[in-house]
């Protein structure tokens, strides 16, 4: 286990398995900015607390996004290290779908 060389789960075919990641948002607190909220997320049992969700209004036309568009970030809470840079403590991906689940839940939870 501890000493093992083999640092990720592998499935049949020798592949590294995908992980599936569920969100569940267990709270929402807005600020005093419209476009920014605070959220506490459970992803597949781990606690995540204080999340920035911002909703961000793209000014340049680009591969994705065409100036005007709306769009949606989360921020996962950050350390300042001896640097002077910032990294995330939490990281993991957030596909379309379920940037689109934890949207419909804030949505639900601020009635």
């Amino acid at each position: 286990m501890f000493n093992s060389s083999n640092t990720e789960s592998t499935n049949n075919n020798n592949l590294p398995a995908k992980v599936q990641y569920t969100f569940k948002v267990e709270n929402v607190r807005k600020t005093k900015n419209d476009k920014l909220l605070i959220i506490d997320l459970d992803i597949n049992g781990v606690k995540v607390y204080s999340c920035f969700f911002k909703e961000i209004t793209v000014q340049k036309d680009g591969k994705k996004y065409k100036a005007g568009d709306t769009t949606y970030v989360i921020q996962f809470p950050q350390e300042k290290s001896s640097n002077g840079k910032y990294y995330d403590r939490v990281w993991c991906p957030v596909s379309n779908d379920n940037m689109n689940s934890i949207i419909d839940q804030i949505k639900a939870l601020l009635g």
